[in-house]
């Protein structure tokens, strides 16, 4: 992705306020500053590009941005979007008006300032089996570049719970098949080295020696051009995959179901914690929680005073 994408978000004049586009500018030019990663500025444009398109279609200018003016835009969002969608939108309204109101570039102050986030509930996921990994597994061509790399990078997200992002912009220098680890830039380009098993590393070495080898570039998994791939094309890629087999399919929800796995392995939550790139326990024991529910669920079944009636 170039560091410029949110830029290119902007360039159509026509199409934007032209008072909205200098203040997004400003403030995209202050992320750059910041040395904000590209994965971060293209959520932050793609976010200020949807309220501004809801603006355009309310007839307001920027200028006339108030709380009341938030709460309109967040009931727009509600039967659209999940509510931690809606959240992660009023997050970047968030930094964009305290960006504005910092720099006096704000004619009305700050209206998120008595925004709150919208309350959400903690309902439990479902998640892929190892199962439905192997009817995905499956389906890929084994035989041409494309399938196997799709089938190779399955495997990966499975094994290595690694995010999109990190998948995406994983170089060849950073794959070590001799030692089965995988070096990968989480969020706030955080290093980190993944393992992955005897397995993945078979699929690996045998992509790159069949494949990916005759081809240049820097990324390992790539387009035949040798271009890096695009989180909508794998976003697409997963998704055909899944429809094959009947499965709903993303990057997140392997990541997400691979990781209850590992604690209903018997995985130490401290180990994922090191594998999935969270900064904070808490993230990670979520998917403690996943695995003790289900886990508890099965404990139940067997013994259950009310199933033990003669009723």
């Amino acid at each position: 992705m170039s560091p410029d994408y949110f830029a290119e978000l902007l360039k159509d004049a026509d199409k934007i306020d032209m008072r909205f586009r200098d203040l997004a500018e400003q403030f995209y030019y202050d992320c750059r500053v910041r040395n904000l990663s590209p994965n971060t500025l293209r959520g932050y444009g793609e976010r200020l590009m949807n309220f501004h398109v809801f603006l355009k279609g309310r007839k307001l200018r920027l200028e006339a941005v108030t709380r009341a003016v938030i709460q309109d835009y967040i009931m727009s969002l509600k039967d659209r979007v999940s509510d931690h969608t809606v959240n992660g939108r009023l997050r970047v309204l968030r930094v964009f008006f305290r960006f504005l109101a910092r720099e006096g570039l704000s004619n009305n102050g700050n209206p998120m300032e008595k925004v709150s986030l919208i309350k959400t509930e903690n309902t439990l996921k479902r998640i892929l089996t190892p199962e439905h990994m192997e009817q995905l597994l499956s389906v890929p061509n084994k035989r041409i570049f494309t399938g196997y790399r799709n089938f190779a990078a399955l495997l990966v997200f499975w094994d290595s719970l690694i995010r999109l992002s990190e998948l995406i912009n994983l170089k060849v220098e950073d794959v070590d098949l001799k030692q089965g680890l995988l070096k990968v830039f989480g969020k706030g380009r955080k290093e980190r080295v993944v393992p992955v098993g005897t397995k993945t590393v078979r699929a690996l070495h045998y992509y790159w020696i069949k494949y990916r080898q005759r081809i240049s570039g820097d990324f390992f998994f790539c387009q035949k051009s040798g271009q890096p791939l695009e989180r909508r094309n794998v976003e697409r890629i997963l998704t055909r995959i899944g429809e094959r087999v009947d499965l709903h399919v993303t990057p997140h929800l392997i990541r997400h179901s691979g990781a209850t796995w590992w604690i209903k392995q018997g995985a130490q939550p401290m180990y994922l914690q090191n594998l999935m790139g969270h900064t904070s326990m808490s993230v990670t024991q979520r998917y403690v929680h996943l695995a003790s529910v289900d886990d508890l669920k099965k404990h139940h079944q067997k013994f259950s005073l009310a199933d033990s009636l003669r009723i």
